[in-house]
């Protein structure tokens, strides 16, 4: 079965690093308490992939979208050129100590560290001298990754839902109340009263309208609506 692309599908993932089994992540809850890999502050439901957006795994979103069946398990294994990169020699870098403190920066092996916009580990400290590798931790592993496509989305305002949702996390998806107009091919969306004051709201604002008109395509103009109730003695 192939999904094509700018579909909106929610899926559940193991996925593991190959050569230990090592759980990297995970959307269900039960699997991450059982090998003590559990976030408190991770949200832990099916990710929404819009295939063709290249935000997850390219050998993830290629079988989905060549391959996947709602409802059915698979499990695929997929090499470093298509999970997270192979390992390059020129992004481990020897930094003097002094750049590092000077951005308050202390280094400290194994340390993982930000630095000129990249994140690296601290591999060895020797004298004045630190070694940072700024590869992906798993670059260069071939991982697994045990999936099922739950849902596939149809309904344009459940797309719009989960476009919102997946930024805030945290604020249950019928927070978000959604209209559509088809004869203004328009969408309104009522900003939930907890988002009101967030500072990245504006900035939400005109990515989730991007993307409206990018993966859904049929509507010109979105809407937000705030509403800022008088509060009931």
């Amino acid at each position: 079965m192939a999904i094509p692309k700018n579909s909106f599908v929610l899926i559940d993932y193991i996925i593991r690093a190959k050569d230990t089994g090592e759980l990297i992540d995970t959307t269900l809850e039960d699997a991450a308490k059982k090998e003590n890999k559990w976030g408190a502050d991770k949200i832990y439901e099916p990710l929404l992939v819009i295939v063709g957006e290249n935000r997850v795994i390219q050998g993830l979103e290629e079988h989905i979208e060549t391959s996947a069946e709602v409802g059915k398990e698979f499990e695929i294994e997929i090499p470093p050129e298509k999970a997270y990169g192979m390992r390059d020699s020129s992004k481990v870098k020897i930094v003097n100590v002094r750049e590092l403190l000077k951005n308050n920066v202390v280094p400290e092996v194994g340390k993982t560290v930000e630095l000129g916009g990249q994140v690296g580990v601290v591999k060895a400290i020797t004298g004045g001298r630190v070694l940072i590798d700024f590869n992906h931790p798993l670059a260069g592993k071939t991982i697994t990754c045990r999936y099922r496509v739950v849902k596939i989305l149809e309904d344009d305002a459940e797309k719009v839902r989960h476009l919102l949702h997946r930024r805030y996390k945290r604020i249950p998806l019928e927070r978000f109340n959604i209209t559509i107009d088809q004869n203004s091919n328009s969408v309104s969306i009522e900003i939930p009263k907890e988002l009101l004051l967030d500072r990245d709201l504006q900035l939400v604002k005109a990515i989730v309208a991007e993307e409206v008109y990018k993966y859904i395509g049929k509507y010109n103009t979105v809407i937000y609506i705030e509403k800022f109730e008088k509060a009931l003695k």
